[in-house]
């Protein structure tokens, strides 16, 4: 995804969490945050539905406040009313609006909506998410640490999520631990995300 010259919408397919690392690593790119942030919506829900699109549609129409205006939209469902509710701002898109719809695979959408936005992989360049991570060997958790970071992703967003797949599984408790610690700096932009995951390559069982 060229960050410099933004499509104005966009399917990620891939897993939720491998998604949301993805998403959060072009919002962190862009400069942007979710908190706080009066041009980004975002929509998380089980269903997207008519009315969700057409809050969108409508919100769509109102200048930003800044730069970019930034929707997500992540769902186990995505209605066919609410796509067609869609469609029209999909085909007469407003400068400087751009949309991020989560999926886990692209037949979710109808072909005309689908033909207006170009699709990324959230495991493209074999991206690892949080569950390959944990199961790497400690050679390639450091690899991935390096890679990691000249990439310049979101870090906080993605021990967030390995936090979230710890919780879920119900297991490692110790780790949790771990990674909390360190999660409580990641905030701080001058802090170096290539030492603190290498630091997690080391302690993690």
């Amino acid at each position: 995804m060229d960050t410099k010259n933004l499509h104005h919408a966009y399917l990620i397919l891939g897993s939720k969490t491998e998604s949301e690392v993805y998403f959060a690593s072009v919002l962190s790119s862009l400069g942007l945050k979710e908190a706080g942030n009066p041009d980004f919506h975002g929509y998380r829900m089980d269903s997207f539905d008519i009315e969700s699109a057409r809050e969108v549609r409508d919100k769509a129409r109102e200048r930003p406040f800044g730069l970019k205006k930034i929707f997500l939209i992540s769902a186990e469902r995505f209605t066919h009313q609410a796509q067609n509710a869609l469609l029209k701002t999909f085909e007469e898109p407003s400068k400087n609006v751009h949309f991020f719809i989560l999926l886990n695979a692209p037949d979710l959408l109808l072909p005309t909506l689908l033909s207006r936005m170009q699709i990324v992989r959230s495991d493209h360049k074999n991206v690892v998410g949080p569950e390959e991570f944990l199961r790497l060997n400690l050679k390639d958790k450091l690899k991935f640490a390096q890679k990691f970071a000249d990439d310049e992703k979101s870090l906080s967003a993605f021990l967030d999520s390995l936090m979230s797949l710890i919780r879920t599984n119900g297991s490692m408790d110790k780790n949790l631990e771990k990674i909390f610690i360190v999660r409580r700096f990641t905030d701080d932009p001058s802090k170096n995300s290539r030492l603190i995951l290498e630091h997690l390559a080391l302690v993690l069982n």
